[in-house]
C-alpha cells in the first residue's frame, strides 16, 4: 500500500492537470460553495479565493467566465461597507462577460428604498436566466417603483420566497400592498416557478400562469393549504409538472374539477399543521379535485393512517378511472408501506389494466420532503 503524498507532491500532481479538467473542479467548487448561505462577494469563497492560489489558477478564473455567472446577495443595504460591496459586484458582473445570470437575493428585512447594491444587480437584468428573491412582500413596493429599468425577457426560472414565518405577519403585509406586484408581468419566456410560503399568489404576482411549465409550492408554516394551492393551479394549462405541498384545508366549499390537460408528473408531499408530516388525508383531498388525462408519474409521500387507506385507494382508483391517463408510475413513499391486498386492490379497480404497469412502495423516509431547489442550477434537487 502506497504512502499517502507529501503536500508539495500533491501540488505537483495538481499542476499536472490540464485547463480544461481544473476549470470543471473549479466549477463544482463554485456548485459547492454556493450551498453555503453566504454572499457570493466573500472573497473566501469560490470563485474568489480560486484565484488566490497562484498565478496558472488566476489566469483560469479570469478567463472562464462561466465562474462568475451566480450571484448571492445577503441582506442589501445593510452592510456598512456598502461601496466596497459594490466594487466586489461590479468585478464579479465584469467578470462574467455576456454570460446569461442566475441571481439570489436575500433580504429578511424590509427596506423602503431599494439599496444600491440592487441598484446594480438590476442594471444586469436583461441577463437574468434564473431568479430566486426571498424578501418580505412590503419591499416589493420599492422594486416596483423601478420596474421600467427591469428587463426580465431572458428569465425562466424564478423562486419567490418570503421570509415570514408567522402568519399573522404575512397577512398583514399582504393586506399592505395597494396594487398587485408587476414586475414579473412580462417574463414570457418563464417556464418554471417556485413558490414558498407565498400566500395566495395569484392576489399578490402578476405573471404569465398561463406560460408555466414546471410548478412547485411550498410551505413551511400555515400559509397555504389545499384550496390556496387549488387556486393558484387555475389557468395553469401548459402545466407539465407540478410538486405540491399539501395542507388539509377545512373551511373550503364544494369544489369543482381542475383539469390539467398536459401535466405528466405530479408530486403530493402531505404536510399537517405542526410541521410535520400529515397522515394522508391532505393528499387524499387534493387527489379529489383533479382530473389528470396525461399523468405518466404519481408520487405521493405521506405518513398513512388505517382509516386513511381505504380513502387513498379509492381517490387513487377514481383519478385514474376519470382522468383515463396512460399512467406508467406509481411511486408511494407510505409509512407504514400498503399492503399487498391495497395494491391489488388499485390494479383490480383500474378500468384500463394498461393504465397502471408499476407501483412502487417504500417506507417514508426521513428528508423525503421533495426536492429543494439550487440558484445555481436553476434546478429542484
Amino acid at each position: 500500500m502506497r504512502p499517502p503524498l507529501s503536500s508539495l507532491e500533491s501540488l505537483r500532481t495538481v499542476h499536472i492537470l490540464d485547463c480544461d479538467i481544473l476549470t470543471e473542479i473549479f466549477s463544482v467548487c463554485v456548485v459547492l460553495d454556493s450551498l453555503e448561505d453566504s454572499s457570493t462577494l466573500d472573497t473566501r469563497r469560490a470563485p474568489w479565493v480560486l484565484g488566490q492560489v497562484c498565478h496558472m489558477w488566476r489566469q483560469i478564473a479570469l478567463s472562464s467566465p462561466l465562474l462568475w455567472v451566480y450571484i448571492k446577495i445577503r441582506n442589501a443595504g445593510s452592510q456598512s461597507n456598502e461601496a466596497y460591496m459594490l466594487f466586489l459586484l461590479d468585478l464579479h458582473i465584469s467578470r462574467s462577460k455576456s454570460c446569461n445570470l442566475n441571481v439570489d437575493i436575500h433580504c429578511g428585512i424590509g427596506f423602503q428604498r431599494c439599496p444600491l447594491i440592487l441598484l446594480k444587480l438590476i442594471s444586469t437584468s436583461s441577463r437574468w436566466n434564473v431568479l430566486a428573491i426571498n424578501i418580505p412582500l412590503s419591499s416589493y413596493t420599492s422594486l416596483s417603483a423601478l420596474a421600467g429599468r427591469l428587463r426580465v425577457d431572458s428569465l425562466q426560472m424564478l423562486h419567490i420566497h418570503s421570509p415570514h414565518r408567522n402568519k399573522q405577519q404575512a397577512m398583514h403585509d399582504f393586506g399592505q400592498l395597494m396594487d398587485v406586484i408587476r414586475i414579473f408581468k412580462f417574463c414570457y419566456n418563464l417556464r418554471h416557478l417556485s413558490l414558498h410560503d407565498i400566500p395566495f399568489p395569484r392576489d399578490i404576482f402578476q405573471l404569465p400562469w398561463s406560460e408555466i411549465q414546471h410548478f412547485s409550492s411550498r410551505s413551511l408554516s400555515t400559509l397555504t393549504d389545499n384550496w390556496t394551492s387549488f387556486r393558484t393551479l387555475l389557468g395553469l394549462r401548459n402545466l407539465t409538472f407540478c410538486l405540491l405541498e399539501c395542507r388539509l384545508s377545512a373551511n373550503c366549499q364544494k369544489t369543482p374539477l381542475l383539469t390539467l390537460p398536459v401535466l405528466h408528473s405530479m408530486t403530493l408531499i402531505s404536510t399537517n399543521d405542526d410541521v410535520g408530516v400529515g397522515d394522508g388525508r391532505e393528499v387524499v383531498q387534493m387527489l379529489s379535485w383533479l382530473t389528470l388525462p396525461s399523468l405518466k408519474c404519481l408520487r405521493l409521500h405521506h405518513k398513512l393512517q388505517e382509516e386513511s387507506e381505504a380513502c387513498l385507494i379509492h381517490e387513487l382508483t377514481q383519478l385514474v378511472s376519470r382522468s383515463r391517463c396512460a399512467t406508467k408510475e406509481l411511486l408511494l413513499h407510505l409509512s407504514p408501506p400498503l399492503s399487498g391486498t391495497s395494491i391489488a386492490s388499485i390494479t383490480s379497480n383500474v378500468p384500463n389494466s394498461e393504465l397502471l404497469r408499476q407501483i412502487q412502495t417504500s417506507p417514508l423516509c426521513s428528508g423525503i420532503s421533495g426536492p429543494a431547489f439550487c440558484p445555481v442550477t436553476g434546478c429542484q434537487r
